[in-house]
């Protein structure tokens, strides 16, 4: 699923353009469930020993793998990533990569994610 919160229709008495953008919206939706219910079956359908084997595979290749610095800033690269990773990826890296900072960083880390001033 997109994340994306879509109301259908705002108020009563809608536009033929927001008709239609909800209608979109509803085959959308739908696709992906067919598209889910039909992965879901093929996993099924896997031999019961070879399923979970699959599954990883198919994870590892699809999961965008560790972050690179390409052309962009470091920032934009590591949001460009973080936006495709899964979550587990996500907390592993972050974990990983707060528990190398030293103990000012660490700190200073925690007031920013916290939302505190600095001092």
């Amino acid at each position: 699923m997109s994340g994306e919160n879509i109301a259908p229709i705002s108020h009563a008495g809608g536009t033929g353009a927001d008709i239609q953008d909800w209608l979109s919206w509803i085959d959308d939706n739908i696709r992906r469930e067919v598209a889910a219910r039909n992965l879901a079956d093929a996993v099924l359908d896997c031999d019961p020993l070879d399923r979970l084997e699959m599954l990883e595979q198919c994870y590892d290749a699809l999961r965008p793998g560790f972050p690179i610095i390409a052309m962009n800033s470091l920032m934009v690269e590591a949001s460009f990533w973080a936006d495709r990773a899964s979550p587990a990826e996500r907390k592993a890296y972050a974990l990983a990569c707060f528990n190398r900072m030293p103990a000012r960083d660490q700190a200073a880390f925690l007031d920013y994610v916290q939302g505190r001033s600095a001092a």
